[in-house]
């Protein structure tokens, strides 16, 4: 018809466009995919040094309590006898002792073998704190900002 246009089929940026857009989700995808290799691997290194750490409070623990049972009593008993013949306290009174040291004693172990564990959980912090920008970088690259360069510090 007369004062028609006709359509240019032929138009090159509605291919160049998706083939623009699946090349940039490939990206993105594949820069997600290394984020969780690395996420990952920190999480592995982590738990590994958290092992480390929590070794030694673990065996404080265990030889606090192999202490307490195995040897405490007997030392107690010998406490309270001292107690009887050389201060000349009654029985009552040298035994009351032997049990108040005993159970200091093994209050003191329990506290230090526990300090040391609570210590152990912040292995993770370096985990955490990395998954959560990770994630923010993701919602900035699918929002379509662009994102922002990560600051590594060596935690040596």
């Amino acid at each position: 018809m007369v004062g028609e246009t006709t359509m240019n089929l032929n138009n090159e940026s509605t291919t160049a466009a998706p083939n623009r857009v699946v090349q940039g989700m490939g990206e993105l995808m594949h820069d997600i995919v290394s984020l969780a290799e690395l996420q990952f691997e920190l999480v592995r290194n982590d738990y590994r040094a958290g092992m480390k750490g929590l070794l030694v409070p673990v065996v404080l623990l265990l030889v606090a309590g192999i202490v307490a049972v195995g040897t405490a009593p007997i030392a107690l008993l010998l406490m309270a006898e001292i107690l009887i013949q050389v201060a000349g306290l009654s029985r009552a009174s040298a035994f009351s002792i032997a049990v108040a040291s005993g159970f200091m004693t093994a209050v003191a172990l329990g506290v230090v073998g526990w300090s040391q564990i609570r210590g152990v959980g912040r292995v993770f912090r370096r985990s955490r704190e990395e998954w959560i920008r990770n994630l923010n970088w993701i919602k900035l690259a699918l929002k379509g900002s662009p994102p922002i360069q990560s600051q590594h510090v060596d935690d040596g």
